[in-house]
């Protein structure tokens, strides 16, 4: 009997989320992130003179953050089965690439939900006692969410190219920080370059959601982010099975 395969991708999802909590490195992020969350988000609320200020600078530090977890995290997906030589099982299942690919990510993305979890109660804090908005929190939160599921896939990808996870979390850093770079260096590029330039940099496109802004052009970004690197995974994979 052919099974449903959004169940074939839950059950890879629940299983690789599990094997996070099974070992130190998911309890090790989840308490750095809530520690930096709170000693960084306690001296933004202090020291900025509105807090609305105060909620955007407490995101741009969960993006940061954020971005790492997905580097960390995303590092092992498929290059770990590879190291243990499990890939080549799950090549002769009845499983695909695209099913092996998004049950990987969709356990990326869900502990990236948990950490956002953790790290809630600290821009709350700005919402219930400095006088934010509550539209300001859930803009920042999705533009964390969308900014550390891009990282994910692209280093779900890049899992997918090796099987040392160290040089799959080197490439991933990589690349992402070209992502990042061309924001910085686009104002001293000249049109039409420069705005080339920008429409492809991570971070001007977190800028609105760190100021509460949710723009559809952004997340569409993103998400096209996302896909592509998804796509790019289950392609290496593919070639990798027929080789």
């Amino acid at each position: 009997m052919k099974r449903n395969p959004l169940t074939v991708v839950w059950q890879i999802c629940r299983r690789e989320l599990k094997s996070y909590f099974q070992s130190a490195l998911a309890y090790f992020i989840l308490s750095l992130t809530f520690s930096l969350a709170f000693l960084w988000g306690y001296a933004y609320i202090k020291h900025e003179s509105t807090s609305s200020l105060a909620m955007q600078r407490i995101f741009y530090m969960l993006s940061g953050t954020t971005m790492i977890t997905g580097v960390l995290i995303s590092m092992r997906l498929i290059a770990e089965e590879k190291m243990q030589g499990t890939i080549e099982l799950l090549f002769t299942s009845p499983l695909t690439e695209s099913q092996l690919v998004l049950g990987k990510f969709s356990s990326a993305l869900l502990f990236l939900c948990i950490q956002a979890l953790v790290t809630l109660p600290i821009p709350l804090l700005v919402v219930l006692y400095g006088g934010s908005n509550l539209g300001h929190l859930v803009s920042g939160f999705i533009g964390v969410l969308l900014i550390g599921a891009a990282t994910a896939a692209m280093g779900t990808f890049y899992s997918s190219l090796t099987k040392t996870q160290l040089l799959a979390a080197l490439m991933t850093a990589a690349n992402l920080v070209f992502f990042l770079l061309l924001g910085f260096f686009s104002p001293f590029i000249d049109q039409p370059l420069k705005s080339v330039l920008r429409e492809m940099s991570f971070y001007v496109h977190f800028m609105d959601f760190e100021k509460g802004v949710v723009s559809v052009k952004h997340v569409l970004f993103y998400i096209s982010i996302i896909l592509f690197y998804l796509y790019a995974a289950s392609l290496s994979l593919s070639s990798r099975r027929w080789r």
